[in-house]
């Protein structure tokens, strides 16, 4: 079974800023480093080198408990250390991640650790005729997206298209997707984290022709 991360929901996206990384990257004798940065951590294209990276985020305010996983400004994923350690337990040194503190705009540490992460591996198993999903019309291969207008939310993978040994991922034509397998999803959840909310994908046998 494959599990697709729903990035579009409001509640996985918390307003963290980075002060001295916008300070640094939106001078304009930087030119375009800024936005080759973020599109790095955003959309997984490249590993990011370490001077690319936030050294700080502050919260826009305090919160009661927080996500093990959220996105942030720029289209950071920021997880948490337990977060973390069940990625590294189905990928080990697949994925990349950055320790940054999180602290409030008064300088108070939220308890972490935490991570900015990094997810640069891609497969293609969407099977784009039998799913419902927005399809790019000018780049196709790449900007499409789950977002879709019904509530059936209908995307079909093809297993054989998928390699066994990742279990977290990217759909390459699929701009901001992230998606798991069921073990993993499954261990998220045994260790009670609060990752990004999933739905389940159909797989390739088990959907309907036409």
């Amino acid at each position: 079974m494959t599990y697709i991360f729903d990035m579009q929901l409001h509640k996985v996206q918390i307003p963290v800023d980075m002060p001295e990384w916008h300070k640094t990257y939106h001078n304009p004798e930087r030119g375009a480093e800024g936005a080759s940065a973020a599109s790095a951590w955003r959309d997984g294209l490249r590993r990011s080198v370490l001077e690319e990276m936030p050294t700080l985020l502050v919260a826009d305010k305090p919160r009661k408990s927080w996500r093990d996983a959220f996105t942030g400004v720029n289209g950071i994923h920021v997880v948490s250390g337990c977060a973390k350690e069940v990625i590294e337990r189905f990928d080990p040194d697949l994925h990349q991640f950055c320790p940054v503190p999180l602290r409030t705009k008064r300088g108070v540490e939220i308890e972490g650790p935490w991570f900015m992460m990094n997810v640069t591996v891609r497969q293609d198993s969407i099977v784009m005729e039998k799913s419902r999903v927005i399809r790019s019309e000018r780049r196709p291969d790449k900007l499409n997206s789950f977002r879709v207008t019904s509530s059936t939310k209908d995307v079909v993978v093809d297993p054989s298209r998928q390699s066994p040994d990742i279990h977290f991922w990217r759909e390459a034509r699929f701009q901001g997707s992230l998606l798991g397998s069921d073990d993993f999803v499954a261990a998220l959840k045994e260790a009670g984290l609060r990752f990004f909310p999933s739905y389940r994908a159909t797989d390739l046998g088990d959907a309907p022709d036409g």
